[in-house]
């Protein structure tokens, strides 16, 4: 008799649909040496007959890859969409995020490839062929440069994850920083050194990138308006220093907490009226890239953001999980509290 627990193998597939072993194995792992139209079959008759793959034989696979020192058996990549071909290395978060998955493909065996989506003279089908053609089947979406875009792709043969919020079509399978978290522990953080009335400031355009995430956590831990602790957000389009100095009076925040260029403004504005941060009042940066102490706030860890999208596109080409998601998932990643000199213990003197 038959185990119960038996598993369907590709050779019953292969019975199934008239077809050789070799043939379905192939078509399994999206390879478009077999037809769109046999691929999908084989994968609607994987499906009925409750095939997955055998955790055994990846693993062995696995083994045999990694066993082979420093040899890159397949491609993935890293694809930005900003006006220029270069423009998304002037964020250092990107940068960091590109470091990391490319440190992450390397020890599962890939080599991380840059294409540009942007290039005006390539056509979206044209860069589908050229991945193709190099046998690229793993995608990485940096951020885009601006917040909604929507990318007009095939993604049949693809398995891809996107960084951050900012791709609002078609929905991938998602890798961020948990920012709602972020500002929570900021705000935290800065309680329990002694700050009891905390604001924050921010572009509105920075938080709409984060879909809302620091503005939603901010106030899900700000008291309510009865409370003598509440601070209103301060949210802008464009920095008025006279706009934020009326808020700054009205409000008499003892600490701030804000992100990128909002905290420049912020900076900028104390040093022109002669206040010191971690003197007159505390401040802590939501995006923090220089672990060093001169400023406190919280460490996005973006190189860990960027190894773990790599390994949700492995796992995804490893599963066969090709397209656009039926159910995109979310990974989220935790960000990490650093002291520094601009939120010292309240009391005691920065130095």
């Amino acid at each position: 008799m038959e185990p119960a627990n038996s598993r369907v193998n590709q050779a019953e597939i292969a019975r199934a649909l008239g077809l050789s072993q070799s043939t379905v194995s192939i078509a399994l792992k999206g390879d478009t040496r077999v037809a769109k139209k046999t691929r999908e079959a084989i994968k609607k008759k994987a499906e009925e007959l409750g095939y997955v793959p055998d955790p055994n034989l990846f693993a062995l696979s696995l083994y045999r890859t990694q066993s082979k020192a420093d040899k890159i058996v397949a491609g993935m990549a890293w694809v930005t969409n900003f006006p220029t071909k270069d423009g998304w290395k002037d964020m250092r978060m990107i940068r960091d995020y590109r470091k990391g998955a490319e440190e992450q493909a390397r020890k599962m065996g890939y080599q991380l490839y840059d294409f540009w989506l942007g290039d005006p003279e390539v056509s979206s089908q044209r860069f589908r062929q050229i991945l193709l053609a190099r046998g690229i089947r793993g995608l990485i979406f940096a951020p885009q440069a601006e917040f909604h875009t929507t990318i007009d792709l095939d993604f049949s043969d693809f398995a891809a994850v996107t960084l951050g919020y900012t791709l609002w079509k078609p929905e991938l399978h998602l890798v961020s920083n948990h920012q709602h978290r972020t500002i929570r522990l900021a705000y935290r953080s800065l309680q329990n050194l002694g700050y009891q009335k905390i604001g924050m400031v921010m572009n509105s355009w920075v938080d709409r990138r984060v879909a809302g995430s620091f503005t939603g956590g901010f106030l899900s831990l700000n008291p309510t308006l009865k409370g003598k602790g509440f601070v209103a957000p301060h949210l802008y389009e464009d920095f008025d220093s006279a706009a934020f100095e009326k808020w700054f009076n009205k409000w008499k925040p003892d600490a701030l907490i804000s992100s990128g260029d909002c905290s420049k403004n912020v900076k900028e504005w104390a040093k022109n009226k002669g206040l010191v941060l971690g003197k007159d009042f505390a401040f802590a940066e939501l995006n923090l890239m220089d672990l060093d102490g001169s400023i406190a706030g919280v460490s996005q860890r973006g190189e860990l953001i960027g190894k773990s999208a790599a390994s949700v596109v492995d796992s995804l080409l490893n599963h066969f999980e090709y397209g656009i998601p039926a159910a995109p998932l979310r990974t989220l990643v935790e960000g990490v509290w650093v002291d520094g000199a601009t939120a010292p213990r309240k009391g005691v003197k920065s130095t």
